[in-house]
């Protein structure tokens, strides 16, 4: 039996509230704007200004608490590093003994539900100091709410500290290794996910990514690179410290901040296999492609395209059913509250049953299942905004009816499953695919359903492609996943071409 680590053998007796990632079973997730150097785009560009003070801004706190609050209300568990309940305002201000008595109640009621959990890295206990700099005065006040009155669960990668250190190292060492690969990104993609002009992202390559390429590959292999050591040396105005959030100027400089946070923010979730979830105003995951054919280990790996496929699903579904500040108005009192309603269960069980389950051993849904969840999902949402209205009085928030596809293309086939249609293949597809190497994207889209049920592009519009994956023998590896996608293949051929071709218009 697997405790979750990668270790099999029987489950170790441990403490109830020891607990290990292979644990969490309801929704679990983590979500990058606890980071305590996440900032939205606009707000760290103010950072590059002469007069910013040093410390995050209040803009800035507020930005992290209105995430705090729409992560809890999207997932069954928030698995949080316990760093982050010491450094980031926007969690610390709800413990403080200056917290307003309702909201620091409900913050131990999270706690003590398992809705809110610490991530433990290397130590054991979730009161222990740092030796980083940080304000006492806020670890004493988590030290007292931990020995008083909260008593959370925490999670470790194993409670065994050498196969625990083994996972820790493992996360560094993907942010070391993947700090090149940066510069690989390509253009169009980047411009796209960061926002920017595509002429400013082919500078940014042949520029500060190029440099950090060249500084990556010149530092101590038996090292690991650490974020504050990039921040020092590209990112943070010189005699300033990270902590401090102030930016050189340069026009490069925030996407460049938005790139390694995005990738420093996905080291636990890739050893830990939990869904991390990206903030809708910051660039999401599929920026980093992930599935460069260059970093597969394998010709084919089913159950890897599998679970990327469902990652990068659930970040694009949480950036589509909700704004950046659509629980920003909620009171924690409120969202304990809303957790305990009907509808807010039956909306995160939907989420999980779909997310996890759907893509669970390397499947992908079918077609139906497909368009039967997202469906379910889309009115679980609706229905648990009402209710979330109700338990706190606000009429903000946001109802949207969303149409989900998959596409997977390659030259000469091209495969597209729409709310429940057939997974068809054009006429003589296969046939042309031949032992020569090709190429497969895989793209997932949503879109909201306009006037008259049909799926527009005007306003919510998300298109997540997977970098194009070189394979080894097309014929043979487009049968895998296929075989993999779960679903039946129909022949055929003027007919789809035609409606294909009707799909491009304007109006389609």
């Amino acid at each position: 039996m697997s405790d979750g680590t990668g270790v099999t053998g029987p489950r170790p007796t441990r403490p109830a509230h020891q607990l290990v990632f292979g644990d969490l079973t309801d929704y679990p997730v983590i979500a990058q704007a606890l980071d305590n150097q996440w900032l939205p785009a606009s707000l760290a560009a103010q950072r590059q200004r002469a007069n910013a003070p040093s410390g995050p801004s209040a803009d800035a706190v507020t930005a992290a608490s209105a995430e705090l609050r729409r992560s809890l209300v999207n997932s069954g568990t928030l698995v949080v590093n316990r760093a982050y309940f010491l450094n980031n305002e926007a969690l610390y201000a709800n413990y403080r003994d200056s917290a307003e008595p309702a909201e620091r109640e409900a913050f131990v009621r999270l706690l003590n539900d398992r809705a809110l959990m610490p991530f433990l890295l290397t130590e054991r206990d979730a009161v222990g100091e740092y030796r980083w700099g940080y304000d006492r005065s806020v670890h004493r006040a988590w030290k007292r709410l931990l020995t008083e009155e909260a008593e959370p669960a925490l999670v470790r990668f194993d409670w065994d500290d050498e196969p625990n250190r083994e996972r820790a190292d493992a996360v560094g060492n993907y942010f070391s290794r993947e700090l090149s690969g940066l510069r690989r990104l390509r253009a169009p993609q980047l411009a796209k996910n960061l926002g920017i002009p595509e002429e400013q992202a082919r500078a940014m390559r042949e520029g500060i990514l190029k440099d950090l390429y060249i500084w990556a590959g010149e530092q101590d292999v038996d090292r690991l690179i650490f974020r504050t050591d990039v921040y020092q040396q590209f990112l943070t105005r010189p005699g300033t410290d990270p902590y401090e959030q102030l930016l050189r100027d340069g026009d490069h400089i925030v996407p460049t901040k938005q790139l390694i946070d995005l990738l420093y923010n996905l080291g636990v979730p890739k050893a830990s296999r939990l869904i991390a979830l990206t903030p809708p105003d910051s660039p999401p995951r599929s920026t980093l492609e992930e599935l460069r054919a260059e970093d597969r280990t394998r010709d084919d790996d089913p159950e890897a395209i599998g679970l990327l496929l469902r990652d990068l699903f659930a970040d694009s579904l949480h950036r589509a059913v909700d704004g950046p500040n659509s629980y920003g108005s909620l009171s924690l009192a409120d969202i304990t509250r809303l957790r305990r309603e009907e509808e807010w269960r039956g909306y995160v069980n939907a989420l999980d049953g779909f997310v996890r389950d759907g893509f669970r051993d390397g499947r992908l849904p079918s077609a139906d299942e497909f368009q039967s969840a997202t469906s379910d999902i889309a009115r679980r949402h609706a229905r648990m905004l009402r209710t979330a209205r109700k338990v706190s009085g606000t009429q903000t928030g946001f109802q949207r009816e969303i149409v989900a596809a998959v596409v997977l293309e390659s030259a000469g086939i091209s495969l597209q499953i729409t709310g429940g249609e057939e997974v068809s293949l054009l006429a003589g597809g296969i046939q042309m695919a031949t032992a020569a190497a090709g190429a497969v994207a895989i793209r997932l889209e949503f879109r909201e359903r306009g006037r008259g049920g049909k799926s527009g592009r005007a306003g919510l519009s998300h298109s997540v492609t997977l970098p194009t994956l070189r394979l080894g023998n097309l014929k043979k590896d487009w049968a895998t996943i296929l075989r993999v996608y779960g679903g039946e293949v129909a022949e055929a051929g003027t007919e789809l071409r035609r409606r294909q071709a009707d799909q491009q218009t304007p109006d389609a």
